[in-house]
């Protein structure tokens, strides 16, 4: 199906995105919340120049994430449902990652080219920018995409589920407050498990959830396992292998392998978010071989497991589901 591409929306992209991450770094619509403001007053709140303040709702308004009336600004619709901290559907974590992200970005025309790019600030896992980076990939999560794997797979017969590289503990949790014969073990690092105890226990789900440090490229996940799931682990060519392996060994005969992710799919339904995110996968490491859908469901079956489904979960992402 062809798309249809409009021109002011490409040509305005870069201004509109910085425009976004300032309101969002400022606090523009946790400031707001169900208040009505003047330009003066989350100037003030917010420790700015009214001037520029006063430029930036305005454009805001014209973007739809606020309204404007009489001389005061308050939160649109959808400011109200994804920029207010702690909305459950709030994605500021994923802007100030993209905002931490996007000079690599400036080094694409290089990289296409094949020229030497500087190599990627690896920050330390205990530092902010990494608590940012495992609570944007949880506002992802929120956005549907815990909910649509509840609803993809049958996990009636599962009792024990190994959620390798679990992350925030999202997935874990929605998938045991649907199945409530479920336990989960999140095996992650010790720095992602302390970030994942604090977002669990504020979903109230805490007491089937197990958390495991571990490295899932070289430890265990366990033995006589019903399940495993993989959500935003396997990308690449170099991890597919030890990790698919691994999760074999720990399935019992008829277990379930469950993988979810963002993954371009040449050969079927084009997804603008798949394809995004590989170039973005690229941007920071330009070693990397990622894996395409078509790629991973031959990896998958390479490790010796029966694919029942490989598809679309949602418009941004992909599920594989085999059985060993």
């Amino acid at each position: 199906m062809t798309k249809i591409v409009r021109m002011e929306s490409i040509l305005t992209a870069p201004w509109t995105v910085h425009i976004l991450f300032a309101a969002v770094r400022l606090r523009v619509f946790t400031i707001l919340s169900d208040r009505d403001l003047s330009a003066e007053q989350i100037a003030s709140e917010c420790g700015a120049v009214p001037k520029f303040i006063k430029a930036l709702l305005d454009a805001c308004v014209s973007m739809g994430l606020l309204q404007s009336r009489h001389g005061f600004y308050a939160n649109s619709s959808f400011g109200k449902e994804h920029l207010i901290e702690g909305s459950a559907c709030y994605v500021g974590d994923l802007v100030n990652l993209q905002y931490e992200e996007f000079p690599r970005w400036y080094h694409l025309h290089d990289l296409t080219l094949g020229r030497e790019i500087p190599a990627a600030d690896d920050s330390p896992k205990d530092s902010e920018a990494y608590r940012t980076f495992i609570r944007a990939i949880n506002n992802l999560g929120m956005l549907g995409e815990a909910d649509a794997l509840k609803d993809a797979v049958d996990l009636t017969d599962r009792r024990e589920m190994v959620d390798v590289g679990g992350g925030s503990g999202l997935y874990s949790v929605v998938l045991c407050r649907a199945n409530r014969q479920l336990r989960s073990t999140i095996l992650d690092r010790k720095e992602t498990l302390a970030i994942a105890e604090e977002i669990i226990a504020s979903h109230g789900e805490r007491e089937r959830i197990t958390l495991r440090e571990a490295d899932f490229m070289k430890d265990s996940f366990g033995q006589d396992i019903d399940l495993v799931l993989l959500s935003d682990v396997v990308y690449d060519q170099q991890t597919a292998a030890p990790v698919l392996q691994r999760a074999r060994e720990c399935l019992r005969e008829g277990g379930l392998l469950v993988i979810r992710g963002y993954y371009s799919d040449p050969e079927g339904a084009p997804s603008l978010f798949g394809a995004l995110f590989v170039f973005n996968e690229l941007v920071f490491d330009p070693s990397r071989e990622v894996l395409t859908l078509p790629m991973l469901r031959r990896r998958v079956a390479d490790a010796g497991f029966r694919i029942m489904r490989a598809s679309p979960l949602t418009e941004r992402s992909s599920v594989v589901v085999a059985t060993r």
